[in-house]
């Protein structure tokens, strides 16, 4: 008789990256124009617990018809902050986990303004930027020791987030 035993896909000392895009963005006005993309890096402090860095972009626009053009409002976001998970389950493929992140959104915006009319009124840009934070709940399945798949659910650069993880 024997009993085979499996590795944890997570454990103290990994480093993970994880490479992905949104669906949902969270930071956006008007019509999303670029998707969410994101990359994050983890360090495993211990077997349950890691923390690192999240840097994400997309970019929005939307469009207001008046005295006589079409004013545009483009707006791009640069999400950078710090972000921490707790690892709740585990085995040889597969691995859950749950955690925050805090950091800033550096917001652009830019406006213009394409007709024959009036356009004495000049609308100021919109200040987009600011504390940004979030929540997530993911997980990880991997096709080999140290490349997989991740998704993650909750509210940071998009409300749904899919995409490679590896780890280093």
């Amino acid at each position: 008789l024997s009993i085979g035993l499996s590795a944890q896909t997570y454990s103290e000392g990994d480093n993970l990256v994880n490479i992905g895009f949104g669906l949902g963005a969270t930071f956006v006005t008007g019509s999303s124009t670029i998707p969410p993309l994101s990359a994050s890096f983890e360090h495993g402090f211990t077997d349950k617990i890691s923390a690192g860095g999240l840097i994400g972009y997309s970019g929005s626009k939307e469009e207001f018809a008046a005295f006589g053009g079409t004013w545009t409002y483009k707006y791009s976001y640069i999400i950078v902050g710090a972000r921490g998970s707790y690892h709740f389950f585990s085995t040889d493929q597969i691995d859950a986990y749950g955690g925050a992140f805090l950091g800033y959104n550096i917001g652009n915006s830019k406006v213009t303004y394409d007709g024959t009319g009036n356009n004495l009124i000049q609308p100021a840009a919109a200040n987009v930027g600011g504390v940004a934070y979030g929540l997530h709940v993911g997980g990880r399945y991997y096709f080999s020791d140290s490349f997989g798949a991740f998704v993650e659910l909750g509210y940071g650069i998009s409300y749904l987030t899919l995409g490679v993880t590896m780890k280093l």
